[in-house]
């Protein structure tokens, strides 16, 4: 039998409680949190503004519990007693250097901050016209906004006045007026774009200025090839690194091209539409199709491994420490009126399936380059690869793995807004994003065994309804999870070394 998570019936409470916004009865044993700090609803971007700050030593005290060290920024400072209110919360890292970027509203303007998640010290501070659709693109020299228009700001990365002076370089449109079919990526040079108007993937290029004017932008198929005879639009956002950039078309091709020069290396045929965007990790490229199997790519276009997954993958997948972690979709018939509207038919229909967990290997084999298989979690059927454990799929994403604890994130969320209302706060700027159209009703974070998906503590669930913006760290050297206030504060959640940070 697969194992899934299963919760003591006191736990199951604990959850319950934490769905209907109970967290005060969850968190009332934390110091620091007296009747005058009662715990408030789920935190979410597009809440009325606070006019007011809680205390550091409010939010210290809830984080306290974790088996990580802590670190903090506040941004109003330690003096202000009204706060700077935090839009959009963002982690990059590169080969550039990490950090923060935080997107806030002050003084009835909006500014990004870059903040240094090492020693938590700011590098700049700077105006901008507005929020945007995307999230930031990060290159050598610039952090680009890009809205869904295809319209773009940029931002001098390294240079220039550290606080307050506008660090706007360049804004407009790049050249051939790109409209965004998915969510741009960019790398230290280029910022790449689906581009729906010339059904292509444009390659701009940043290196020598914020334009993207030179030699050295691209755009993928070039008119005439072989490729370009079959190719479609592109709906999901594409992965890149210094060397690549992969993305799925509508034709259902997984393409892998030359992150430089735009040069096609392969295109893998997944067979079906994919609803998992690839992810790069490592040097192999990991993809879903709706064959109800990922597939794990060498960049040469050679497979690596492919599993079956019990439904179709979809959504982000989080790949760690050869483990695997990816959502699945049910296919079922669903009952539907007639076209006549006299009777009842069957139609295929999809619903939230489970939640997987997998593993993989490398396997030595003399004089040739190592094998990568997948590690079988139930060796009763050796036809067919099953995933380590599952759960039922409600939405979560791994927000970091170190060692053997597996940071999970549960958010349950609702239609918050009727139509009029909606276009009314598009309209004001208070949502860009399409996360943003949903109010978060709770949020709970769980700490579970990555070998079986239980709990490793009984108590390590966390009610994180007062920080609304949680971000999780994949990279070695930084085994992470960030976390902003509304009221401006950001902190930095971290394993010491290796291991399980104390194992606590």
């Amino acid at each position: 039998m697969k194992s899934t998570t299963r919760v003591s019936s006191r736990l199951n409470l604990a959850g319950r409680l934490g769905v209907f916004g109970m967290a005060a009865l969850a968190l009332a044993a934390l110091a620091g949190c007296g009747a005058s700090q009662a715990r408030p609803k789920v935190r979410s971007s597009v809440q009325p503004d606070p006019t007011s700050r809680q205390t550091l030593s409010y939010y210290q005290a809830q984080l306290a519990e974790l088996p990580l060290r802590l670190k903090s920024y506040d941004l109003a400072g330690v003096r202000s007693a009204s706060p700077v209110v935090i839009r959009e919360l963002h982690v990059i890292h590169d080969d550039v250097r990490p950090e923060i970027l935080v997107i806030d509203y002050d003084k009835k303007a909006h500014h990004m901050w870059s903040i240094d998640p090492i020693n938590f010290t700011l590098h700049w501070k700077t105006p901008i016209d507005k929020r945007v659709a995307f999230n930031p693109l990060a290159t050598r020299n610039y952090v680009v906004l890009m809205d869904s228009d295809g319209t773009y700001q940029a931002f001098d990365r390294q240079s220039g006045p550290r606080d307050e002076f506008s660090r706007l370089v360049a804004k407009g449109r790049y050249e051939g007026d790109i409209f965004p079919s998915a969510h741009p990526a960019a790398n230290d040079s280029h910022v790449f774009v689906p581009a729906t108007n010339s059904n292509s993937l444009r390659g701009i290029s940043l290196a020598s200025n914020a334009r993207g004017v030179g030699s050295d932008t691209w755009g993928f198929p070039g008119a005439g090839t072989s490729q370009a005879r079959r190719f479609e639009q592109i709906s999901l956002p594409p992965a890149c690194d210094r060397e690549s950039v992969v993305f799925v078309n509508n034709n259902n091709l997984l393409y892998m091209v030359d992150a430089q020069s735009g040069e096609y290396r392969a295109s893998p045929d997944l067979e079906r539409n994919s609803r998992t965007p690839p992810l790069i990790h490592e040097d192999i490229v990991f993809c879903g199709s709706d064959r109800g199997q990922m597939f794990a790519f060498l960049k040469s276009g050679e497979v690596a491994f492919t599993v079956p997954t019990p439904g179709l993958p979809y959504g982000d997948i989080f790949v760690e420490d050869r483990w695997m972690f990816v959502r699945t979709l049910e296919v079922y018939d669903k009952e539907v009126p007639t076209d006549d509207g006299k009777g009842k038919r069957l139609r295929a229909d999809t619903r939230p399936g489970l939640f997987c967990a997998y593993q993989y290997k490398f396997i030595d084999v003399p004089g040739d380059r190592p094998v990568i298989t997948v590690v079988d979690g139930d060796p009763s059927t050796p036809w067919i690869a099953d995933p380590i454990w599952t759960e039922p799929d409600v939405g979560q994403r791994v927000l970091m793995k170190n060692g053997d604890h597996l940071y999970i994130l549960y958010e349950e969320s609702e239609e918050a807004f009727g139509a009029r209302e909606l276009s009314k706060l598009k309209a004001e700027g208070r949502i860009v994003k399409k996360e943003e159209e949903r109010r978060v009703i709770s949020r709970t974070m769980k700490i579970v065994d990555t070998k079986t998906g239980k709990l490793v503590r009984p108590d390590w669930i966390f009610n994180m309804a007062d920080f609304a913006f949680i971000k999780g760290s994949m990279q070695e050297y930084d085994r992470a999870l960030y976390l902003g206030t509304l009221d401006g504060y950001v902190f930095r959640c971290f394993a010491s070394g290796s291991g399980n940070a104390g194992g606590r």
